[in-house]
């Protein structure tokens, strides 16, 4: 009976190790994730909001978060979009079944000309920032991988963060809505993280129980007296 009692300590140990493991790192996230949420919401609320005349004054460098409209002049990249980026969804490589894992494969960032206010004009420059919370989508399904683009169209309602540059703004991410809408997005992560650390810590302590189990059985087999006669094969 020593290699049953064995493997149901080893299994034992191995599902509590995991349920350790996964405890601590929901403790830390939910001891610790709202706080930095909760403190980065707050830097960004802070951050100036000017508009086209007001950034010119600012120094280089600066955060800000604005919010517009982009132009109706500006250039389309690729259907409807202005910019947008590109996922695949990912197959498993053996089956080819599908994994719900999507990866983007393609981005295109250019810099945009945005409206602020009621007729202010303001340039992002660069082409190299991040697409956040974007609305319009479009799945290509003529492919044979499912393939979906999200992006930002002309005339759509945005926020920017960047900094203040010479001729406009560097800017660090876009996204489609307002400054409030952006704002409120950021707030809500605090309450994800919180839900996340919380389902770490259930499913940690499910794993921890499930190991005593393990033990105590192994614990009650190893008190079991040997049976006799031995069964054929056995050692005598």
């Amino acid at each position: 009976m020593s290699g049953p009692r064995s493997a149901l300590r080893v299994a034992g140990l191995i599902v509590g190790g995991v349920g350790l493991v996964l405890g601590i790192a929901g403790f830390v996230v939910w001891r610790y994730v709202p706080g930095m949420v909760a403190a980065e919401h707050a830097r960004l609320v802070a951050l100036p909001s000017p508009d086209a005349i007001m950034l010119t004054d600012l120094p280089a460098g600066l955060e800000v978060l604005i919010e517009g409209r982009i132009a109706p002049d500006q250039r389309v990249v690729f259907r409807d979009f202005v910019a947008y980026l590109k996922e695949e969804e990912q197959r498993d490589k053996r089956e080819r079944e599908r994994t719900g894992n999507w990866k983007v494969v393609e981005k295109a960032t250019p810099p945009l000309h945005l409206i602020v206010g009621d007729d202010g004009s303001v340039r992002v420059l660069n082409a190299d920032y991040s697409l956040h919370f974007a609305k319009t989508q479009w799945r290509d399904d003529g492919q044979i991988i499912d393939t979906n683009y999200t992006g930002l169209v002309a005339r759509e309602p945005v926020f920017v963060r960047g900094r203040a540059a010479t001729g406009g703004l560097e800017a660090i991410t876009v996204g489609s809505g307002t400054r409030a809408s952006y704002l409120a997005q950021v707030a809500g992560n605090a309450a994800v993280g919180w839900w996340l650390g919380i389902g770490f810590m259930s499913v940690a302590t499910l794993l921890i129980v499930v190991a005593l189990v393990l033990f105590v059985t192994a614990a009650r087999k190893a008190r079991q007296p040997a049976s006799w006669p031995p069964e054929p094969g056995a050692a005598r």
